[in-house]
């Protein structure tokens, strides 16, 4: 059977157009045999029309029943010279002329509409498998990949290159016209061997590696740094540069979690993530904090308190701080994508 035109995407035609055709509709695969049709119980019986309409390419018209046709039209349905199936229309011949053309111009718009996004689909793949392929060399690239690289995608990883992430498709268009750009996980990044061009003044966010012979560990970084900034609330309107943020390499997680400690920081995650994050960046501050926050002092200090009480970490405390903000950020990434 055709992969273009499937039982499932048949049947829908079917169930779709039969309440506004006053005609009973019948869909035949590439051997004649129905897979669709308004009357089920003819689901899987051989169609003779279907079979001559097959066998001559074009339509067939059968003007009276006999013992192995019924009166209605037959056209096949042909896709850049692929038999893709048959749609068959019972009734007067002139009558259902126009409704067989009508249904199978609407299947061969699903199917082009089905095998283009396929198409997209499988290009995608293709370019997530090449990045995971990056991630996983660790640096070191076979023949194979890194030919690919640069005949698919004009990479050459024989250099050092950096890596840009934007979360907005057009802002690496624009700066990078000549260059691929890869969808990642929502976000999009681009590489680029040559000189950085780009106006410390702009005030378009992107995040910029240093240059790297490991492209994976570029992809790391930059979205390492993209993790840091949101978890932190900080605002990125502009270039920012993975160098400036040495701390969001913790979001590889090199330090083992307690197991004990992310369950309870699981079960207050959504309550007190807000009041952590704007305590560390105002730098334990309570009276900075609570002003940010919209809340008395007092309110701040109660707050803090309970984290205390629910981790025993004490977020006064700047060891206890960091490991609190760590399994924080653990709990954050679980939730992230």
């Amino acid at each position: 059977m055709s992969t273009l035109l499937t039982k499932e995407q048949a049947n829908m035609i079917v169930q779709k157009l039969m309440s506004d055709i006053p005609y009973n509709i019948n869909i035949m695969n590439e051997q004649g045999y129905i897979i669709a049709s308004g009357k089920e119980q003819r689901i899987g019986e051989r169609h003779r029309g279907a079979e001559r309409a097959i066998a001559q390419r074009k339509m067939v018209e059968v003007f009276r029943d006999t013992s192995l046709e019924k009166r209605g039209t037959n056209e096949p349905i042909l896709l850049n010279g692929e038999l893709l199936g048959v749609v068959g229309i019972s009734g007067e011949p002139d009558e259902v002329r126009p409704f067989t053309k009508l249904v199978k111009s609407i299947v061969l718009l699903l199917v082009e509409e089905l095998n283009e996004f396929s198409k997209k689909e499988k290009k995608l793949r293709q370019r997530t498998n090449f990045l995971n392929e990056l991630l996983n060399a660790n640096g070191y690239y076979s023949e194979e990949l890194t030919t690919s690289a640069i005949e698919d995608y004009g990479m050459n990883l024989l250099r050092a290159n950096r890596c840009i992430l934007s979360t907005k498709q057009e802002v690496l268009r624009t700066y990078f016209p000549l260059h691929e750009i890869f969808e990642w996980h929502g976000r999009y990044i681009t590489f680029i061997d040559a000189e950085l061009e780009i106006a410390p003044e702009e005030s378009e966010m992107m995040i910029i590696s240093e240059e790297k012979m490991n492209v994976g560990q570029l992809i790391r970084d930059v979205e390492n740094t993209f993790k840091y900034l949101y978890f932190f609330q900080q605002s990125a309107n502009q270039p920012i540069f993975t160098t400036d943020h040495y701390f969001a390499r913790l979001f590889d997680f090199p330090i083992e979690i307690d197991r004990q400690l992310i369950r309870k920081v699981t079960d207050i995650y959504d309550e007190y993530y807000d009041t952590l994050i704007c305590f560390a960046n105002n730098s334990t501050n309570v009276k900075a904090g609570a002003e940010q926050l919209h809340i008395h002092r007092n309110t701040l200090n109660y707050r803090i308190e309970r984290i205390h009480e629910l981790t025993q970490k004490d977020p006064r405390i700047w060891s206890d701080l960091w490991t609190l903000l760590y399994h924080f950020a653990y709990c954050f990434v679980q939730n992230f994508e």
